[in-house]
């Protein structure tokens, strides 16, 4: 888990030491590599804070540019990209497809369908730990959307009145498309 490890008492410079550390790489690997892991995570002068004063997204990309940078042969990337602005989002993305290109695996764990589709061949779709679909990713993220459409019509139909009219059934269904369309660009 990213951040896992952080100690909120310590700086970001504190615990970017003890996390690269924490992750297998040797003082000198960490020396070599720590202009380019802070210039990544552009945390400016918060990194010398307190990680218990960092807002959400300050605490991801300090965790992120240590992991990032850190010579894994299988990266696990739960999650990590919802938090954070679109250009440190972008950044996060050049990153993984520059990690996959030199042959780390990379484990995405994510509900964002698009990034799933992108960097993804396959994929499996869980639902409260069952397998749902295992397969190619365009696939997984069809069966995906497809249950949450069927999920979302059967809570609605559960609470709301049932459309009368051609029109209100066109709105009713954008509402449910525009509910569990992916919200970023990519």
């Amino acid at each position: 888990e990213l951040g896992a490890g952080f100690n909120p008492e310590f700086t970001g410079h504190e615990n970017l030491h003890i996390n690269a550390a924490l992750l297998g790489l040797s003082q000198e690997e960490i020396a070599k590599k720590y202009h380019d892991i802070v210039a990544f995570a552009d945390i400016g002068e918060h990194l010398h804070q307190p990680v218990k004063t960092y807002s959400s997204g300050m605490f991801v990309r300090l965790a992120f540019a240590i992991t990032a940078h850190v010579d894994a042969d299988v990266l696990i990337i739960d999650e990590a990209l919802a938090v954070g602005d679109a250009g440190f989002q972008f950044k996060c993305l050049a990153r993984m497809d520059e990690l996959i290109r030199r042959g780390t695996t990379v484990v995405l764990v994510s509900h964002d369908q698009q990034v799933i589709k992108t960097f993804c061949k396959t994929a499996i779709y869980l639902d409260k730990g069952q397998v749902m679909f295992q397969g190619s990713a365009e696939m997984a993220v069809e069966q995906y959307f497809q249950d949450v459409m069927e999920a979302q019509k059967n809570q609605l139909g559960k609470v709301a009145v049932k459309p009368q009219t051609k029109s209100d059934a066109y709105v009713f269904g954008l509402s449910l498309i525009h509910i569990t369309e992916p919200t970023r660009p990519y």
